[in-house]
């Protein structure tokens, strides 16, 4: 019986991660309330004007947060003596045998544009080579 993979992405695990979430939310603050943007009359809808020490906001960020941003690079290609790379340059995941890669998440930067042609690529040159490893 072949089992569901496990996904825990871990967002906010790292103390970190929390703090610059949080910093982020007081940064955006701090620009709404610039003397330029007053005119706009901007309100805080979320997180919410209640929300104020950094473990305040970085559990509002959590709650809030969301991975529909196009995220890229969170499985690096890259060479097998880099110790942040995933996979290699044919998407194989490195000591996982039958097993590559083939979205977004091996860019190491994202695109200006939209990530779909991109992916859409990868995508393509994955299926290539595992049609190309199957005729060798």
């Amino acid at each position: 019986m072949m089992a569901a993979p496990k996904i825990t992405p871990n967002y906010l695990s790292t103390a970190e991660d929390r703090q610059v979430a949080a910093a982020s939310l007081t940064l955006t603050r701090q620009i709404v309330a610039a003397p330029a943007l007053q005119k706009y009359a901007p309100l805080e809808m979320k997180p919410g004007a209640q929300f104020n020490t950094e473990e305040e906001l970085a559990k509002a960020a959590g709650d809030i947060g969301t991975t529909i941003f196009h995220p890229v690079g969170t499985c690096k290609m890259g060479r097998s003596d880099d110790v942040s790379a995933v996979v290699d340059s044919e998407l194989r995941v490195f000591g996982i045998t039958g097993l590559r890669v083939a979205d977004a998440s091996i860019m190491p930067t994202i695109t200006s544009g939209n990530t779909n042609s991109p992916t859409l690529m990868i995508a393509e040159k994955a299926a290539a080579m595992m049609l190309a490893d199957i005729r060798n």
